[in-house]
């Protein structure tokens, strides 16, 4: 049975946005009786970082390059393994408790046609699918341009389990293997990534909402991903094409898609900060940026 605890990671002692409490908020308003759990550097109970810098070189290698969001998939994948219990990404708010998926082995939900969405993600301690998961970081992602961990659940339900997409949005039910359940999109993702929100896409059995807060990526980084398996021995430069894509939108300007390229990241921290703040000045709330909220009176 899966344990009655959510987990999700963030930096020690970083301060976190308005949006990310928002979340967590919901998370405690709904589940008052989960424990919450915040995995950090500085704290080992449930995760040392120490020790898998060690004896992983997949966590090695995104630790010394500073690579969070990736760190983030391995560790939901370890710490579920681990002990068992509920990962949620801080982009996640909850609308119904998890109560009904404890007796599953492991859950997640579809993103679309093609991929489930992690950024959700259930298991009893010991799961199958996610020491499959996890094995597949420590061998295979390095003779293979496979980066993103809705990638890598692709590939071991297709290699593992024989599904290879789903069904469209409407026509969607539950996947139940032995190992894991996917869930429709409307059960943990009601809206897509590329669509819009809308209070429609919430229905009765709607449990959370995934916001797609999303990054700012680097070019520099997704290259040696797609090419680690030809060239491993390339290094990793850090330095060049940082591009922002976070999406803003704020009443009376339109911001669009910010792109900087060959800026250093304070650079990119800096405008991004200031673009924050002045929509703090602004009477509505907008959750990651772009998603109306409520509206202060």
């Amino acid at each position: 049975m899966i344990p009655r605890r959510i987990f999700y990671v963030w930096g020690a002692g970083e301060i976190k946005p308005r949006d990310v409490q928002v979340c967590i908020q919901t998370w405690r308003q709904v589940m008052p009786d989960y424990e919450i759990i915040e995995i950090n550097q500085d704290d080992t109970r449930w995760f040392d970082f120490s020790k898998n810098i060690r004896h992983s070189k997949f966590f090695k290698t995104m630790y010394d390059n500073r690579l969070w969001a990736f760190m983030a998939d391995y560790i939901r994948a370890r710490v579920l393994y681990d002990h068992g219990g509920i990962y949620f990404d801080t982009d996640v708010s909850a609308v119904r408790p998890l109560d009904g998926f404890l007796d599953e082995p492991a859950f997640v939900g579809m993103q679309n046609s093609m991929y489930t969405e992690p950024a959700i993600l259930g298991a009893a301690a010991g799961s199958k699918f996610l020491k499959r998961v996890l094995e597949f970081y420590e061998n295979d992602f390095w003779h293979t341009p496979i980066y993103t961990i809705p990638e890598i659940f692709r590939h071991i339900l297709a290699h593992d389990y024989g599904i290879t997409n789903f069904p469209p949005r409407d026509a969607q039910d539950i996947i139940r293997t032995p190992d894991i359940s996917i869930y429709p999109e409307r059960v943990f993702i009601p809206f897509r990534a590329d669509g819009a929100f809308c209070p429609e896409c919430v229905v009765a059995d709607t449990h959370t909402i995934h916001w797609f807060g999303g990054s700012w990526l680097k070019s520099a980084v997704i290259d040696w991903m797609k090419s680690k398996h030809v060239n491993p021995d390339a290094p990793l430069d850090m330095t060049r094409n940082i591009v922002s894509q976070t999406r803003f939108s704020i009443p009376g300007i339109n911001l669009g898609i910010v792109k900087i390229v060959r800026y250093p990241h304070e650079t990119v921290t800096r405008l991004m900060h200031m673009v924050t703040m002045s929509r703090v000045t602004d009477k509505w709330f907008y959750l990651f940026g772009f998603i109306p909220v409520f509206k202060v009176r």
